[in-house]
């Protein structure tokens, strides 16, 4: 059985949130962004968010994003580890 969370909301840093999620799919919401207006990924720029669900599996985290995100303006995924050079992801 795949571990995931539902988590308190309480906004982290990236760093805090590596540290308690390590290697796992997270979704945050009403993320902190150092410059917006900088065309570069998301999690380049991402400071700070609320974390809504954090799963090891991808699709778990699509499955409970849809419902977890609705009272939010805006939500992010990020993966929180390392990925494996020449790994294709599909979505």
């Amino acid at each position: 059985m795949i571990s995931s969370k539902i988590l308190i909301m309480k906004v982290l840093t990236i760093e805090q949130i590596r540290t308690l999620y390590p290697d796992q799919w997270v979704l945050i919401s009403n993320p902190e962004l150092s410059d917006p207006s900088i065309n570069a990924s998301i999690v380049s720029k991402l400071i700070a968010g609320t974390v809504l669900f954090a799963s090891k599996d991808k699709r778990e985290l699509a499955y409970k994003a849809n419902e977890l995100r609705q009272p939010t303006d805006f939500t992010v995924c990020v993966f929180t580890g390392t990925f494996v050079k020449n790994r294709l992801f599909l979505l």
